[in-house]
């Protein structure tokens, strides 16, 4: 069988068989090797700079693992080492930052999985055509191979591409019902969180939280029923390596993704995107998908300084430098989207030089009985509304030197301090696991349990289960610091606040 290798630090060696080939070498994954997986974590942890790209052949092999563990058959394996390869398809310009910004103000929703469709739908088989044809003559048999290996019989190629990827589609849209092939792939314990635990812990420097072993996980994997349905199950023998590889992906939120210098570059960024929305035209480029495919992190970075120099020269009075320090200083009046991209342009330049917002406030709460996102909410208000409070207070009594500074803040109170409340983090939900229809089989018993059942079965692990940790930040986007300190102007939190209802 025809295929290629790709080395790997996470998985050894990677293989990739023919479709598999076909797919990858497409514009719109290639894309794939410009977009940052981490984006923010990258100024925290200097290594991890690793791409899309190398997750997505990752996903794509440990789906590969799983599928040929529960099910054996090769056509249903090249599916779902498809659906591995294609998830993040839909990703644009840092990531999930471009999901907060730019596919909200498009209105949608679910972001990257959402604009995935188009691509696979509208893209993907006429991109796969034209690989296709420039591929080599061994490949191509190849190809002509797996595809009749597929679907059992080999048409039209276009057509059956298509009939392929509505194959793949079919899979992530098995996550309303909680399929096995979804959970496969993106469930709890599935390929994607598996190999970005691993693969950013190793990238990151933080290796003692990609722990849990993936063999065994897999190989104690099955496919039980329950209640007349089949369902996909863990033996409990690997119930301590469930909980090994959920508590380092909690770990890696804790300290990784949500890592406060992490979270300013990434807010940072969102700002970014915010202002370079219209002047860039991101709306329209990605409806298109031909300069949907252009967009990549450094594009857009790119774009923004051509843009600012543009500026910069058709104002400029006598020097490009003189020009520069004038309009930087906002002594001259510009339009409204040119004001954008100044302000895009000096967050540019603040990335550059590591220049993040800073943290003043910072506290986790637990929450039972309510979501912690909704009492976050409150929670930051509360804050700020002392901020301001206090700010007004000192005002009255500060030094006259210190006065016009304190009156500046208050004044610029919303463009200067800025909440942060990151997802929901978990150790071990059982809402997760009940969602995606995953099980435990207690071979002991030789019966199947939902999540629920196992925890009042096994009472120990009660401690680890259904907590929700919300992290509330508070970030000044000045380095204010010092003078907020002086003015005791950040209030004092109580860290062990916790809500019972």
């Amino acid at each position: 069988m025809y295929y290629k290798v790709s080395r790997d630090p996470i998985h050894s060696e990677i293989f990739m068989y023919p479709l598999e080939i076909l797919a990858s070498d497409t514009k719109a994954m290639q894309r794939l090797r410009y977009l940052s997986q981490l984006v923010g974590s990258e100024y925290v942890y200097p290594c991890a700079t690793h791409t899309r790209f190398a997750h997505s052949l990752g996903v794509m092999h440990i789906s590969g693992m799983y599928a040929k563990h529960l099910f054996g058959e090769e056509s249903k394996v090249r599916i779902l080492r498809l659906a591995g390869l294609l998830h993040d398809i839909g990703h644009g310009p840092f990531s999930h930052q471009f999901d907060e910004v730019v596919y909200k103000n498009m209105g949608l929703e679910d972001g990257h999985d959402e604009y995935r469709n188009k691509i696979l739908l509208e893209y993907m088989p006429g991109a796969m055509v034209k690989v296709f044809e420039r591929a080599p003559e061994k490949l191509k048999n190849a190809v002509l191979e797996d595809v009749e290996f597929v679907l059992g019989e080999n048409t039209n190629l276009y057509d059956d591409f298509k009939k392929i990827i509505e194959k793949v589609i079919e899979v992530y849209e098995g996550e309303l019902e909680g399929t096995i092939d979804f959970a496969i792939i993106q469930g709890p314990l599935g390929a994607d969180r598996m190999d970005f635990v691993l693969r950013d812990s190793y990238f990151a420097g933080t290796r003692g939280f990609g722990t849990g072993s993936l063999d065994r996980l897999i190989r104690n994997s099955m496919i039980t029923e329950k209640d007349g349905k089949k369902h996909l199950a863990y033996n409990i023998k690997v119930i301590d390596e469930i909980y090994t590889t959920l508590f380092g992906r909690f770990m890696m939120y804790k300290n990784v993704y949500f890592h406060k210098t992490s979270r300013a570059a990434d807010l940072m960024i969102q700002e970014l995107l915010e202002l370079s929305y219209k002047p860039l035209k991101l709306k329209e480029r990605v409806k298109n998908l031909e300069t949907f495919m252009e967009l990549t992190d450094q594009r857009i970075i790119n774009e923004i300084e051509i843009y600012f120099k543009e500026i910069v020269d058709e104002y400029n009075i006598s020097s490009f430098e003189e020009t520069k320090e004038k309009i930087l200083n906002y002594e001259i009046d510009l339009q409204p989207m040119e004001l954008d991209i100044v302000m895009a342009y000096e967050i540019v330049e603040r990335l550059r030089n590591r220049n993040f917002w800073k943290t003043i406030l910072e506290t986790p709460f637990s929450v039972e009985g309510i979501d912690p996102f909704v009492a976050s909410q409150g929670f930051a208000m509360d804050i700020l509304q002392k901020i301001r409070l206090k700010l007004e207070k000192a005002i009255e009594s500060a030094e006259e030197k210190d006065k016009n500074e304190l009156v500046r803040i208050l004044s610029n109170f919303d463009e200067i301090f800025k909440v942060d409340t990151p997802y929901k983090l978990s150790l071990v939900h059982p809402d997760e696991f009940l969602k995606s229809n995953i099980y435990i089989y207690d071979y002991w018993k030789d019966s199947v349990l939902s999540f629920d059942e196992y925890v009042r079965e096994y009472p120990a692990y009660k401690l680890m289960s259904s907590n929700l940790i919300q992290i509330v930040r508070v970030y000044v986007t000045e380095d204010i610091r010092s003078l907020l300190e002086m003015y005791s102007i950040i209030p004092k939190v109580d860290m062990s606040l916790t809500t019972r209802w």
